[in-house]
């Protein structure tokens, strides 16, 4: 197996493990999947504009 195919299979297994988590605790926490990922960017963006600024 070259490099590439591993790091697509990596990835892809990081997808879904991802993608059960996101599942998993959107459920638990009563929101949309959607509303999750827009808080993640959120949070991501604040945190990249504390360390420029």
């Amino acid at each position: 197996m070259n490099k590439q195919n591993k790091t697509e299979k990596v990835q892809l297994r990081t997808t879904e493990y991802l993608k059960g988590k996101l599942d998993k605790l959107s459920m638990q926490d009563g929101i949309s999947k959607n509303s999750l990922i827009n808080q993640a960017i959120a949070w991501y963006v604040q945190e990249r504009e504390k360390r420029v600024a």
